[in-house]
This record gives C-alpha cells, structure tokens and sequence, in this order.
C-alpha cells in the first residue's frame, strides 16, 4: 500500500540556538525541500508546500511541556516561558516542517544544555 512517503517533508536542518541576555533563546533553522532543491540559482530553497510551517516542541525527559506551530524558520523561547514549562537543562527542541497533505515530517532535535 502507498504510504506517501514521497509527499512527506524532510528534517530541518543546521539548528542553531543563542542565549540572551535577557534569559530568552533564540532558535533558528534551515528548511529543505523534496521538489527543485537542487538549483544553485537562489539563496534559499522553493517551498515546495502551500505555506511555510513549522511544529516546534519543548522535550525535557521524554515529556512534551510545550508544543507550538510557528510560520517562520526561528522562533524565541522566552524566559516567562521557560519559567511557565518549569524546564531546566538539559532539554530538547524538536522542529518538524509540516505538509498539509503528510502532516509532520521528521523531528529534528538539538539539546539546550545552558
């Protein structure tokens, strides 16, 4: 039976974070694409989807304490919230590009450890 893999969107890649000096972190990641991803003529990457979203979650202990959909490759993890999650280190960000017609692709995942 078809599965649809060839529909699902790859892993983000190269996540990147920074810590301010206001508490908050700052994370950012490329995205990739299934379809002309190959072309050197443009500084990033076709969409390749009808919009440009992201699941983001907060992973502390195999626990999922904050999930949210974001519409831009970064998002900031603000103090206020890290508070309201009660997370310390060390603990996970998982990013998944999402498809309307697959859903979630693959969780990328970088450890805070600050």
């Amino acid at each position: 039976a078809f599965d649809g893999n060839g529909l699902r969107p790859y892993a983000p890649c190269h996540l990147e974070f920074s810590e301010k000096s206001d508490g908050s972190l700052e994370l950012s990641w490329l995205r990739r694409t299934r379809i002309d991803g190959d072309s050197w003529s443009s500084v990033d990457v076709p969409l390749a989807e009808s919009r440009e979203t992201y699941l983001l979650r907060v992973v502390q202990a195999g626990a999922v304490l904050r999930e949210t959909s974001v519409a831009q490759p970064f998002w900031t993890y603000a103090d206020a919230q890290q508070v309201a999650d009660a997370v310390a280190a060390p603990f996970e960000i998982h990013i998944a590009q999402m498809s309307d017609v697959f859903g979630a692709g693959p969780f990328a995942r970088i450890t805070i450890n600050v």
